[in-house]
């Protein structure tokens, strides 16, 4: 009994490989055969390939933007920072032990006491005003301590700030770190439009892609009426058009990925010029390998699926 089993199970697997065999040739000629009809309307297929690119890149480019801007954001991390501007009366004495009390404070990771006379000094070099402190008969800057916070979290340093507000001498607390706050809120705002935007372009090729395919279909329906007349399914009629949508996508997936890296050269050797002069040694991020593979994959699968929705609902009222 076993070996009558093993048998059939040896003859069942003999009779597959044959059909899996065939259905790679049916779908490798059909691809074949779909490209080269592709490449015989070069113009054609070019102008819905750079379309599907331009939708494509949009969504990718503000992608690209957060994601600098989220790289720019981790850097900081840490670097929160509040100004205590003391009043005029404040002693010397009375600085140096605030300074110490709030070293103290667990919030705190580091305290730097600057004097009245060492702000006017800094600011003096700054502006290369040197006789500046002749010229003032007082000197109209408070002394400050700078305070580091341990968790340079928005929340945390707002209620740091809030406490330090109510301290003996402290005429004035200033938040450092609310530009930061600024660029996160603005990165927020770039991610969540390119989400909007995505549906919205996808959306859009997929009206292109069903589109062309349609046109392709009609212009080919006597040869799809003939197929049917044989004995050719809908969906074998369909497949030259799914592999046609999908090298579309694909297309545009890629030149989309050209054209991403060619903005971000160019924009990143503009913006050098501009960040010497703030000593700045950021560098501007195009995608990587995982990015740029999904955005061709995903360019593919538009495409695909593009034609998918096209191609049964033409090819089904197609009547031999």
């Amino acid at each position: 009994m076993k070996s009558q089993s093993s048998q059939r199970s040896h003859s069942n697997q003999r009779r597959a490989s044959p059909s899996l065999s065939t259905w790679v040739q049916i779908h490798r000629k059909t691809a074949l055969q779909s490209w080269q009809r592709l490449l015989k309307t070069p113009a054609s297929s070019f102008a819905t390939v750079f379309v599907i690119a331009v939708g494509l890149l949009l969504p990718a480019l503000l992608y690209g933007v957060s994601a600098n801007l989220s790289s720019v954001l981790d850097n900081l991390n840490g670097t929160a920072q509040i100004s205590l501007f003391m009043d005029n009366g404040s002693t010397a004495s009375e600085l140096r032990r605030l300074s110490e009390d709030l070293l103290s404070d667990h919030a705190i990771s580091s305290v730097a006491l600057i004097s009245s006379e060492q702000a006017l000094e800094e600011f003096s070099a700054a502006t290369g005003l040197s006789d500046l402190s002749q010229q003032l008969s007082d000197n109209p800057l408070p002394a400050t301590i700078v305070v580091t916070p341990v968790n340079a979290d928005p929340e945390s340093v707002a209620t740091l700030a809030a406490r330090l507000e109510g301290t003996s001498h402290v005429e004035l607390v200033r938040v450092d770190s609310q530009w930061i706050q600024r660029l996160a809120a603005a990165s927020q705002l770039v991610a969540v439009s390119g989400q909007i935007l995505t549906i919205v372009v996808v959306l859009g090729l997929f009206f292109i892609v069903g589109n062309t395919i349609r046109l392709a279909i009609e212009n080919r329906r006597d040869e799809i009426t003939v197929v049917k007349l044989v004995g050719g399914t809908d969906a074998f009629a369909a497949r030259p058009f799914l592999y046609s949508g999908m090298y579309y996508g694909l297309g545009g997936g890629m030149l989309a990925t050209v054209l991403q890296f060619a903005i971000f050269i160019g924009f990143n050797s503009a913006l050098q010029d501009l960040l010497q002069l703030y000593e700045s040694n950021f560098h501007l991020q195009g995608f990587g390998f995982t990015s740029s593979a999904a955005l061709v994959l995903g360019g593919g699968a538009i495409g695909w699926l593009g034609a998918v929705l096209a191609s049964f609902r033409q090819i089904a009222a197609i009547s031999p």
